[in-house]
């Protein structure tokens, strides 16, 4: 019986949380790591053994088919978020959508120069879209969807942040009471990612420019968690 649903929001952590609750829960308890789609009974019926399902379903996947499911999820500075995708597609290459192919092919400055349609799927306000709705709905109302996610979060009976994720995995065991002692044995880095470099503030306004209801969704988590 599935007792709970990690939402995955691509990197924010996913790898190191997914190996750290194998750890408290046991591997089999933890489904394998899955890609955004649109989810089928069948492929609902295959996870339905697994305690916690851990991938990237958005929020209407997981309420249809997991309804009685705690929800969890993680999150992150919007705009290291989307840099740390940036440099993570670069490095290792993922399958052939156009907001991969576009990073492929162009440098990271003008990558966060185009437009929405093709950066959509995984840079534009990528948080809020997968909380809110179903990721790879394109005809989405960013407002509405922003209040939806807001009410997902009071849903979320554990809310991570990146940067602060040994702290809040302190949290994790009030609802799963085998995480307790359980800590974060490492923070997952892409290969290649040269987080070290400085970053432009013209750059990061470029990306901001994709992300304002995620930084407001991001923003309202930091104050949930209290700083």
């Amino acid at each position: 019986m599935v007792r709970a649903v990690f939402l995955h929001i691509p990197k924010t952590a996913g790898t190191s949380l997914r190996e750290t609750l194998c750890r408290g829960l046991g591997e089999d308890a933890v489904s394998p790591a899955f890609g955004a789609s649109e989810m089928t009974e069948a492929e609902a019926d295959a996870l339905r053994r697994y305690s916690v399902v851990f991938g990237h379903i958005s929020v209407t996947d997981a309420r249809r088919f997991f309804p009685d499911a705690m929800l969890l999820t993680a999150v992150r500075d919007p705009t290291e978020r989307c840099l740390s995708w940036y440099r993570f597609v670069r490095s290792v290459g993922v399958p052939p959508y156009p907001d991969v192919m576009a990073a492929l092919s162009h440098d990271i400055d003008d990558f966060f120069s185009l437009d929405v349609e093709t950066v959509f799927r995984n840079i534009y306000n990528r948080q809020v879209r997968q909380l809110g709705d179903h990721v790879l709905n394109t005809n989405v109302d960013m407002q509405d969807t922003f209040e939806r996610a807001k009410a997902t979060l009071d849903e979320c009976v554990w809310i991570g942040r990146q940067e602060a994720m040994q702290e809040d995995l302190t949290r994790l065991a009030d609802v799963l009471p085998e995480m307790a002692g359980v800590n974060l044995s490492r923070l997952n880095v892409t290969a290649g990612d040269h987080a070290g470099r400085p970053v432009s503030d013209e750059l990061r306004r470029k990306i901001a420019r994709y992300n304002e209801f995620d930084e407001a969704l991001y923003a309202d988590v930091v104050r949930r968690c209290g700083g």
